[in-house]
């Protein structure tokens, strides 16, 4: 399904569909690390409307968005592409936070084109991009993500995010890390409420974005609980979110004492 020969000599044009303002961060600099010129949507509705509008070689479009999902995105671009007598042309690659074989399945059936799992290094993002469209640049190899000790936040995840912007690396990581620090209180407060209400839907769907954003930042603990939480959720049910929950609230405090100090020291 190579789109090279099609849109090989201006590959350089992608749209990133992604709410969680820490992904949309980390993201964003891996595509412009790759030479890629970036716009941006918050949901699926503003995707549909910005490749009716511009005209992309690339979409990565993120599964689980407010307004319209990935899915239903992804479906109406297809239909637009047919209404017009257009053979489908616009690669659109998924990036979720799942990795199981039933969404990668539900991805394609929705006709996308391809799949990435996040937390995704830029290595793994290039190679991906690279099945679709020509690279201006090549994507340096980098390291996953690995738990330094007891540590609560993995060094190497920070590492990971300054390598992206060479010169403006440490810019870099403090939007990603305010953008964190931010963006994660409102998440532990839906958690709160989808508890409260019984809601295992909307449970695992903020579990699910929340995983994304630690694993980003390195707050791993974090991220596991919200893998476990999500799971919860997946089989709808709350029971057990509560300790859950608890564990999370203290792992993301934790986590805030500890790039809070990073940040003051770099500032």
């Amino acid at each position: 399904m190579s789109a090279l020969g099609q849109r090989g000599r201006r590959g350089r044009k992608v749209l990133l569909a992604e709410d969680n303002p820490v992904n949309v961060e980390v993201a964003s600099a891996m595509l412009e690390g790759l030479g890629l010129d970036v716009s941006r949507a918050s949901n699926g509705e503003e995707a549909l409307h910005s490749v009716q509008a511009d005209d992309f070689d690339v979409v990565l479009m993120d599964c689980q968005m407010p307004v319209m999902d990935g899915f239903a995105a992804t479906s109406e671009i297809r239909r637009h592409e047919q209404q017009r007598g257009r053979a489908r042309s616009l690669p659109i690659i998924a990036i979720t936070a799942n990795a199981l074989q039933g969404d990668r399945e539900s991805c394609l059936a929705a006709g996308m084109d391809d799949y990435l799992s996040k937390p995704f290094t830029q290595q793994a993002l290039g190679q991906t991009l690279a099945r679709w469209i020509n690279l201006p640049r090549a994507a340096a190899p980098s390291p996953e993500a690995v738990p330094a000790g007891e540590d609560v936040i993995s060094r190497q995840a920070l590492d990971n995010i300054r390598a992206l912007s060479p010169g403006h690396g440490d810019a870099l990581l403090e939007r990603v890390l305010h953008a964190f620090l931010r963006d994660t209180p409102a998440q532990l407060a839906a958690l709160r409420q989808a508890l409260a209400g019984g809601d295992a839907e909307q449970l695992r769907k903020t579990a699910h974005s929340l995983k994304s954003s630690s694993a980003n930042v390195g707050a791993l603990a974090l991220a596991q609980r919200c893998k476990e939480l999500e799971q919860l959720g997946r089989n709808h049910t709350t029971a057990g979110a509560a300790p859950l929950l608890a564990d999370m609230e203290r792992s993301f405090q934790a986590a805030r004492q500890a790039l809070g100090a990073l940040l003051e020291k770099e500032t």
